[in-house]
Parts: structure tokens; sequence; C-alpha cells
């Protein structure tokens, strides 16, 4: 039978972890719900969970004095406001068109360790920058009339889809040049699981790379299911979810569990309206940065150094930045709404660990996988090589002289203000090489 508690073999012996990593343990659990931290029962759920350690309240709170846990009260009475208007400052360099609210920024805040409370950082906001709080809150669109989402529980249904509105034709800042995106997100949860920049996300090719290297980094863990648009780019990531889960699950029948589910785009909910949110908060911003580049002429799309330059720079600043949005997102607190049947009220990242908390007869349907399959299946699908292609925006030589040329600069920081000042400077080094190697 299948297994639902998403458990293999027995639990090991109750053991107390060290002090320092206890104490990482602490401020992973204060950067969830949008920097409010995990209640107290929760966190003696997540103890139990992740070091089998069995505690109590009165003990939990001793705990959390005995080692110098940081929270959002002792903040408030430590913090010094001049401190909190830097750190909200520097971190809205990154939100150029000025979209992220309170909760938004405190999340993120969290997430680098450094907790505010919410009536503090309104405060902050309201001081430096006033202006965006009335443009924010502009009427809201009439949203379409959906049904609710049901789930049996996390890893029920994974929704994937590819992210274009910085490709080619949406930028429109030059022939070729784009960066589009593959996201996977779970539906009961919202766990995002993968944001990943890729040079193709229409080759099939590639996207069964990304999905195996999703189900390597998951600790060999797939979904029960897979709901997908209906793109030509899915064929090779819905053959090897099947073979993994005929292998690793043989009593799920298809009929009452099917591998995969197809669905048009407006369907496909849970990951577009992810988009959406993405779209109007930090992506929203580089793609103004982006184009303000071109607009400017200081990118010549045409020029070959300049084109494989950009992508040198661009690519991996905003996989970092997908990388910290991903941290706030499963973080982030989601509103708990009366109708949905589907997880609310916690952070993404707490439901998606504990699926109960959502709901309680949810469930985790994550199916463990044989690694070999996998490794089998990769060189099926063309093995390493395949995988660096499906990645690499620039050629290995071409990395090494970019490279190069950034250490000559003394490896200046990037940022959204910084980046095309970078870029110019190391484009001049490029081309002066180039010019006394002919």
């Amino acid at each position: 039978m299948p297994n639902p508690t998403g458990y293999n073999g027995q639990e090991g012996k109750e053991c107390n972890p060290p002090d320092d990593v206890l104490l990482q343990a602490f401020k992973d659990y204060a950067r969830e719900n949008s920097g409010s931290g995990l209640e107290w029962q929760d966190q003696l759920i997540r103890l139990k969970q992740d070091f089998n350690l069995s505690i109590g309240k009165t003990k939990l709170f001793g705990l959390r004095k005995q080692l110098g846990v940081p929270s959002v009260r002792r903040a408030a009475k430590e913090l010094h406001p001049t401190t909190i208007n830097q750190q909200v400052v520097d971190i809205k360099q990154n939100d150029t068109l000025g979209m992220w609210g309170v909760t938004q920024l405190k999340g993120r805040l969290a997430n680098q360790d450094f907790l505010v409370p919410r009536d503090t950082l309104r405060a902050a906001l309201r001081d430096n920058f006033d202006d965006e709080f009335e443009a924010r809150f502009i009427g809201k669109k009439r949203s379409q009339h959906r049904s609710p989402l049901n789930a049996l529980g996390s890893w029920h249904q994974e929704h994937a889809d590819g992210h274009e509105k910085l490709g080619e034709q949406a930028l429109r800042i030059g022939k070729g040049i784009h960066l589009p995106i593959y996201g996977s997100k779970d539906q009961y949860t919202a766990w995002l699981h993968a944001l990943l920049l890729m040079p193709n996300v229409r080759r099939a090719n590639s996207i069964a790379h990304y999905f195996l290297d999703l189900v390597e980094g998951r600790d060999y863990r797939i979904s029960l299911q897979l709901t997908l648009d209906m793109g030509a780019e899915i064929g090779d990531m819905v053959k090897i979810h099947e073979a993994l889960r005929r292998d690793a699950a043989p009593l799920f029948v298809p009929s009452e569990f099917p591998f995969c589910s197809t669905i048009p785009s407006t369907q496909n909910t849970p990951i577009e309206s992810f988009w959406r949110w993405q779209r109007n908060g930090e992506g929203k911003s580089i793609r103004f940065v982006l184009e303000d580049g071109s607009a400017s002429g200081i990118f010549l799309p045409s020029d070959d150094i300049h084109k494989q330059t950009f992508y040198w720079i661009w690519v991996p600043f905003i996989q970092e930045r997908l990388d910290l949005f991903r941290d706030y997102w499963n973080n982030h607190r989601i509103r708990n709404t009366k109708d949905k049947k589907n997880a609310s009220g916690l952070s993404p990242k707490n439901m998606f660990l504990n699926p109960q908390l959502g709901r309680p007869t949810a469930r985790d349907c994550s199916i463990r996988v044989r690694p070999q399959l996998v490794a089998d299946l990769r060189e099926a699908y063309g093995g390493n090589e395949a995988r660096d292609h499906a990645y690499r925006f620039v050629s290995r030589l071409f990395q090494a002289e970019a490279d190069g040329a950034y250490v000559q600069l003394g490896c200046p920081e990037i940022s959204l203000e910084s980046i095309w000042a970078v870029f110019t400077a190391v484009v001049t080094i490029l081309e002066s090489d180039a010019t006394a190697t002919q």
C-alpha cells in the first residue's frame, strides 16, 4: 500500500543538537510567516521533526532565552530607528518601481535575519517612501471567478510552467536577447519548488534536465501528479515522471491517480498567479532597468561582446534575485481564506513540511524514487553534456575571459543601480583585449 505518512523506516532516537545548530533552526523559524515567525506550537512540531526533540512550552522559551534567539519583540526594544531606516533604504534599492509593501519588506528583511515589528517598518516606509503608499493601492481589477482548488496535501499536485515576461518579444531590447524562467509550485501549500533562468524553456530536453535536477535536489522525491500547460516542451518531463512513479509506486492506479494533467494556461492558476505576483514585485523593477540600459544606448545587442557580457552579468544577478524571492515567498504568510479548500493562514514552508496544519485530513503525498534510475534517465537524455547545454548562456571560454576582466576591476558590487556601469567596464576591457590580439 502507498505510504501516506511520508516516513520510511523507524524514527531515530531523541538527540540534543549543538547550540549553534539549534540557534540557526530558531533563526530559520523566525523567518517564516513573512517575518512574524512560527507560533510556539509550530516550533515544537518542527523541533520534533528536525531533531526528534520533544519538549514543552516552558522548556522552549527557556532554550530561546538561553541561546539569545532574536525576535520581533526584542528588536522593537533594541533596534535604533536610524538602523531600521538604513536597512529599509538598502533593501529598497532593488525595488526600483516601488512595488514592495510592508508585508513583503518584512519578509525580505527577515530572510536576512533582520526582524522588524510591522508598525516600526510601516513608519520607516512612511518616512522614506511615503509617495509609494497611494500609488501601490490604486483600484484593483476585477478577477475572473474560479472554482476552489483542492489537493490531498503537499506533493499531490505540482504545477510547472515557463515564464517569458523577460523573453525576447516581451523585452524587445535586441534580437535573440531573452531571459526565460521556468518554475514549479506545490498546489496545496503554494510552496515554490524552483524558479530558474534557462536559455530555452520551450525545449523538451532542457526541461527534462530541469526536472531531473529538481528530483535530485529534493532528495529524490516526486509529486504524485504533474499539472502542466499544453506545450511541446513538457513531453520528456512527463515521460520521466511517469517512469519514476511506475517504478517507485506501482500501487497508485493511473485511472485514480493520473501521472499528469494538461490544462490551458489560463486554468493553470497556481503557477500563473505566481508569475503575476513576481511581475508586480522585483521582476518589474528588473525589467525596468534592463530596458533602460538598452534605451540609453549602453547595451548594443548587435555587438557580440555586448551580447555575451549581457548574459554573463545579468543571468547570475537575476538568478540570485529569484533565489531571494523564492525564500521570501516560501516564508511569507498566506492570507487566511475562508472558502479555500487548500492550506492557508500559514507560511508555505510550514504547511509543506506539516500538511496537516493546513487541514487535518491532508497528508504528505511525496514518492521517493531510486537514485540509480534518475541517473540512468539522465544518461538517456544526453548526460551531463546535455544538462550543461540546458543552462549555459555563454561559452566556458567567454565566461573565463569576463571573469578575468571583473577581477581586474577589483570585483565591484553588482546591484540594480550599478549593473550597467560594471557591464560597461567589463566590455571596455574585453574589447581592448580583443583589439590587442588582432
